[in-house]
């Protein structure tokens, strides 16, 4: 009896049938025979490319392993469950148009489109039996759409039968998913940021609205790219290629240059996990030449190590060549029964040894083709395992964050799906003790009883009696020190990285577990963004009061200079704006485009400001809407604008006149200070900032020149030359040290000899005492 989903067997036949398309003469599997792909580029009817005039060529792609992969094709429309941007609406966000919780929604939505566009004759209006265009009844479409979600990959062509990954594989998982890009692009390109795991796809690029496609089944293309465009013969490079056969390895050495160094990718594309153990469909077979045979052995251990594992199902067609006649049997694997033995599956359920078997094929009595066979529970309602680093199956979220673990930490929390109970857990392609705990949205919990030698490991997850998960990265350290220098060498922004992420979810416990790890609250990530810009980006008031109240600087700016005021600002996030100018910032402080706070937000909402906005709405998932943003940029306006009547120039101003010293002093947010000369003087020669417990915290020697301005964290500029920096400034760079903080009393020196005021004041000083602050 065919043990089939008779769901998945129905959909089959509609797949295959000449009758899906109204002139009957080809089928879905005309284009993707066998759920893969005919290595052809087609120009159809699918929507122009924002910014083209033109329908693009598409490249047929392959429909195995659809599920988890949503949305479909290169155009990221299709079968998209989560909307976001896509090729045809790069600047702005589009609605799903399909259901995030029942993926048969996004094939189904293929399966439409594709009835009504490509399966139909041009000028043609058939309708089925539920008014859709096209052929096929709901049924048979409803069917379909399963029969998509289960086509699977055919195992990995050169996994091992040991199913332990190559020394070349696992480098090539390490180049891809964490060195980067040897010997290209400064700062390396992570292919794995964009071709994640588990199946190496992604949705919604920023820039493009492109899917990244999956890597998987590489081994059976040639052609490559959206359009192709490297596949031309007119290439030299391509021709080279084709007239060796077009071997697949070296048609996709062009995607990374050619460069010796990134070859072993390859063997990670050979190698890795399509679901299946790497000893299943392996099959030798014992007679008398191959009883005594090295080879033999090996493949009979592999193979029964793998049924202790649960792997796969070993079994054995076989005959017995007695005197009288031959006799056939068929027995199977059974781990457990005395330690291991071979039992009959019909009649008398005999036990036999593998011993006895392989005995008697010596004598030539006996002949038996042992099979690695996958176990029940592989089917549609069996769907492939998936894990992967914590977050949103789907979205670009930057370097993925593998765990690191040591004899303190023998846990890892990783994201996952489809994972049953009594799952097993394998390591290095062996089975190992541990357990798996399910938390909130697809959290796990992974615990290893032992941990493997310090270095990289790969971990799968194997459902009972069903298929293997994606091969998983992970690390092991000696202990928490190692640790720390491991993950800071494979990802110096490691902890800025999880904070944004932390900060982007609205995970309040994680951002303040990561603070405590040590995330820096001020540094600037590779995207130039800070914690609270990115808290006022996303909207996230109460990750915003705990970054402030553990010493997050709301005078600290992102790459462009914007402050996080700016940010809130422009972002319409009311709260957030009124929460910092409770705190002291000052609305009049410019960006590196000379735009403060208040300019950023009283422009008008023109077109191009909208699909600006629009742009920002789509690559984030912040719950804000244009007409939104219309109602709340008049209202922030206001609210800044009438902060701003409280100050001059969003500071507070006081004039302090001692001695022969006149100053202008403008108190900004939590120390930012900046003295300004009221009226030129000379002689003054050092200038010196202490503390009240006597620390120096800055020095400038002028020279001979006349002061002119000093401002925290920028080098003081003189009268003679702006452009002339000072003789000596302490620190160096000219930046304090540390905050001051308001209502502080500090110290200023100033020289009229050619003391410095860098270990001690000289009594040729003026002395002044200014409590920050104090006049706002």
């Amino acid at each position: 009896e065919d043990p089939t989903h008779p769901a998945f067997k129905r959909g089959r036949i509609a797949f295959n049938k000449a009758s899906a398309s109204t002139t009957e003469t080809f089928s879905c599997a005309s284009c993707h025979p066998d759920g893969h792909t005919d290595q052809l580029l087609w120009v159809l009817k699918t929507p122009i490319v924002t910014g083209g005039n033109q329908i693009m060529p598409r490249s047929t792609m392959p429909l195995r392993g659809l599920r988890d992969t949503a949305p479909f094709h290169w155009d990221g429309i299709p079968g998209d469950p989560y909307g976001g941007n896509n090729s045809a609406h790069i600047r702005s966000r589009v609605k799903p148009n399909s259901k995030i919780n029942e993926p048969e929604s996004a094939t189904r939505h293929v399966i439409d489109g594709s009835l009504a566009s490509t399966m139909m004759m041009v000028g043609h209006s058939k309708k089925n039996d539920e008014g859709k265009n096209g052929l096929l009844s709901k049924a048979e479409r409803d069917d379909m759409a399963k029969f998509l979600l289960n086509i699977t990959y055919p195992p990995a062509q050169r996994r091992s039968y040991t199913n332990v990954l190559s020394k070349k594989a696992e480098e090539g998982f390490e180049l891809f998913h964490i060195k980067g890009d040897v010997g290209g692009t400064p700062g390396g390109n992570l292919c794995g940021n964009c071709h994640r795991m588990p199946f190496w796809v992604s949705t919604n690029t920023p820039g493009t609205g492109m899917d990244a496609p999956t890597w998987r089944g590489a081994y059976d293309r040639f052609l490559i790219l959206p359009q192709g465009r490297l596949n031309i013969i007119d290439f030299d490079f391509y021709r080279r290629v084709a007239e060796r056969g077009i071997p697949e390895r070296n048609v996709w050495q062009f995607s990374w240059g050619g460069r010796r160094a990134f070859d072993p990718v390859w063997d990670m594309v050979l190698e890795g996990s399509t679901g299946f153990s790497g000893s299943f469909a392996r099959q030798v077979t014992l007679n008398k030449s191959t009883a005594k045979n090295q080879l033999t052995k090996d493949l009979l251990n592999a193979l029964e190590n793998s049924s202790n594992d649960g792997g796969i199902v070993l079994q054995v067609d076989g005959v017995f060549l007695n005197e009288n006649r031959p006799t056939t049997i068929q027995l199977q694997y059974d781990a457990m029964y005395q330690s291991g033995t071979y039992v009959e599956t019909q009649g008398e359920r005999r036990a036999i040894t593998r011993k006895k078997l392989t005995d008697l094929a010596s004598e030539g009595k006996f002949i038996g083709t042992f099979t690695g066979r996958h176990g029940k529970s592989a089917d549609y309602d069996n769907p492939q395992p998936a894990i992967w680093t914590i977050g949103p199956i789907h979205s670009q979220r930057g370097r993925q964050n593998f765990p690191v673990l040591y004899k303190e930490k023998e846990s890892m929390t990783v994201s996952g799906r489809h994972i049953k109970e009594g799952a097993n857990l394998i390591v290095d392609g062996k089975k190992v003790p541990g357990s798996i705990r399910r938390e909130k949205n697809e959290t796990i919990i992974i615990d290893l009883i032992d941990l493997p030698r310090p270095g990289i490991h790969f971990l799968q997850i194997q459902n009972p009696g069903g298929l293997f998960s994606n091969d998983f990265i992970f690390h092991v350290a000696e202990d928490q020190n190692k640790a720390d220098e491991l993950q800071n060498s494979i990802n110096p922004n490691r902890l800025g990285s999880a904070l944004a992420d932390a900060i982007k979810r609205g995970d309040l416990k994680q951002t303040k577990k990561l603070i405590a790890d040590g995330a820096q609250l001020n540094a600037r990530r590779n995207d130039g963004s800070t914690p609270l810009s990115t808290a006022s980006f996303n909207g996230r008031l109460e990750i915003a009061k705990y970054l402030i109240q553990k010493g997050a600087r709301i005078t600290q700016t992102n790459r462009d200079g914007n402050t996080p005021l700016h940010v809130a600002a422009f972002m319409c996030q009311t709260e957030i704006t009124k929460l910092f100018l409770e705190k002291g910032a000052h609305v009049r402080k410019k960006n590196n485009r000379g735009e403060s706070a208040i300019d950023v937000v009283s422009s008008p909402l023109d077109e191009d400001l909208e699909t600006f906005y629009r742009s920002l709405i789509n690559s984030s998932e912040i719950d804000l809407t244009i007409e939104q943003i219309k109602l709340l940029r008049p209202q922030i306006l206001k609210v800044l604008r009438n902060r701003e009547a409280k100050s001059e120039n969003g500071m507070m101003k006081k004039v302090i006149t001692k001695g022969k010293i006149s100053l202008n002093v403008y108190y900004q947010e939590d120390a930012d200070i900046i003295f300004e000369r009221s009226e030129d003087l000379e002689g003054v020669t050092h200038v010196g900032v202490w503390d009240n417990k006597g620390e120096l915290i800055w020095n400038v020697s002028v020279g001979n020149r006349n002061l002119a301005r000093i401002q925290y964290g920028k080098l003081p500029t003189v009268v003679e030359n702006e452009n002339t920096s000072p003789s000596q400034v302490y620190p160096e760079n000219g930046v304090l040290p540390r905050n001051l903080i308001q209502g502080e009393e500090i110290t200023l020196y100033f020289s009229f000899s050619s003391d410095s005021l860098l270990f001690k004041p000289s009594v040729k000083t003026e002395k002044w005492q200014i409590k920050i602050g104090e006049s706002g």
